[in-house]
């Protein structure tokens, strides 16, 4: 039997009655009938053969998105009992029984370190999964991650659960200080208004300890210890890009909040907003622009921690400084602020391969306020440091992003810490 591309066929059908008489799956072992009747139950309403592609095609994508099955492809094939009837095969593939990867890469901190993990995809036949990880950079820091997760089926339902179990340790070179945690976070993600904006809570529940070092300042010594945090955190926003890690065309909105204070150590509460937008340009080019500002308020008459507060520099945001250098310091100790604001504009040229590697050239300025500023808007204004540069950009199968950059720091105060010339970056977030 021969199947021809659903394109050879879709959207010259629409005047064509028809009707689905069987959804059929062949691969399954594992996965729950309950949760596939919950998947697939939509297509049976489907009225043409237009319709039928089009539902098994969401359908087939949904039930990769929330980790029902590792492959799926939708085939349909005429019913030879009845005219206009159609039957729908799912040729999948169940997830392996337990993955295991070891990997050396860099952290957000550039970091080298390596990593192992492992993980079980769909352990109970619903999509629930289960993974941990290790990893441990040169310099000596650590982490561990245990994490659970269980989304909710159903005709195009992207909402889940989960919860994460960690432990990490590592040094906080721009504090002067190392610090230890131990954190478990809930988390619920959900999509809203017709799945059009994503929306997620975190409970957060962490015990921190915070080692400066000997030769730290007072500023940051008096934070020394342990401390506790409970805090809610609240997300809502829109992804229209076409890939998150460096977009050609589309926009991104995202505000969250943060309250803590209920209970625990930390009181205050952070206001954070994140813009993108992307487009095409002159020859093959494309432009990028972003905007981000952070606002983090004390509350109940509680100074606050430096693991709380406000930091910008570095080769994630503002490039051609020393990692989150940037605002107040104490003996060349940050000390973070109450406030940052930062945006960036970029133009990118691909080279080859397209859609991998980029020419980058880029323009990013941004400050940080002081925790006693009077008016943290007059102090974005006033004091805003200003980079420029040029550079390679680099995708890896859209999951990190390497930067090599020459950096001008082109505005800068006699307390910045300025790392002008090559600077690299590797991450899932840059500015």
């Amino acid at each position: 039997m021969s199947f021809h591309r659903a394109e050879s066929i879709f959207g010259k059908c629409e005047n064509a009655p028809s009707l689905v008489s069987a959804v059929q799956f062949h691969g399954v072992e594992k996965t729950k009938h309950d949760a596939i009747v919950k998947e697939i139950n939509e297509i049976y309403n489907s009225k043409n053969v237009d319709e039928i592609i089009k539902m098994s095609n969401l359908a087939a994508k949904h039930m990769l998105d929330v980790g029902l099955f590792e492959g799926v492809t939708p085939l349909i094939d005429g019913d030879p009992q009845a005219k206009d009837n159609y039957i729908v095969n799912f040729v999948v593939k169940e997830p392996t029984a337990v993955s295991l990867g070891a990997k050396i890469g860099m952290t957000t901190q550039g970091d080298a370190d390596a990593c192992l993990t492992g993980g079980k995809q769909s352990f109970n036949g619903r999509g629930e999964s289960i993974d941990a990880s290790y990893s441990k950079t040169i310099r000596g820091g650590n982490s561990f991650n245990l994490s659970i997760n269980k989304p909710f089926l159903g005709w195009q339902r992207y909402t889940s659960i989960g919860a994460s179990l960690y432990q990490t340790y590592e040094s906080l070179r721009w504090n002067k200080a190392e610090f230890g945690e131990n954190g478990l976070i809930l988390r619920y993600n959900g999509q809203i208004f017709n799945n059009k904006v994503k929306h997620s809570l975190k409970f957060n529940n962490l015990w921190r300890t915070f080692y400066p070092s000997t030769n730290c300042p007072f500023a940051v010594r008096e934070h020394a210890g342990h401390s506790t945090k409970f805090s809610i955190e609240n997300s809502v926003g829109v992804d229209a890009r076409d890939r998150p890690i460096l977009p050609s065309k589309g926009y991104y909105a995202n505000l969250t909040q943060e309250h803590a204070g209920l209970i625990g150590d930390a009181a205050f509460m952070r206001h954070q907003i994140d813009l993108q937008a992307a487009a095409p340009f002159l020859l093959g080019s494309f432009v990028s622009a972003t905007l981000q500002c952070n606002l983090v308020q004390p509350m109940a008459g509680k100074t606050l921690h430096l693991l709380d507060r406000a930091y910008l520099g570095g080769p994630h945001d503002i490039r051609g400084f020393d990692i989150r250098s940037i605002g107040p310091q104490s003996k060349k100790a940050s000390l973070g602020g109450g406030a940052s604001f930062a945006v960036a504009a970029h133009i990118y040229r691909p080279l080859k391969p397209a859609d991998m590697v980029y020419l980058h050239g880029f323009m990013s300025a941004g400050t940080v306020s002081s925790l006693r500023s009077t008016s943290w808007t007059k102090d974005i204004i006033e004091t805003p440091r200003v980079s420029a540069g040029l550079g390679i950009a680099v995708v890896f199968k859209n999951l990190v992003r390497f930067e090599l950059n020459y950096v001008v720091p082109l505005r800068y105060t006699s307390n910045d810490s300025i790392a002008p010339g090559i600077q690299f970056g590797a991450g899932l977030n840059f500015l």
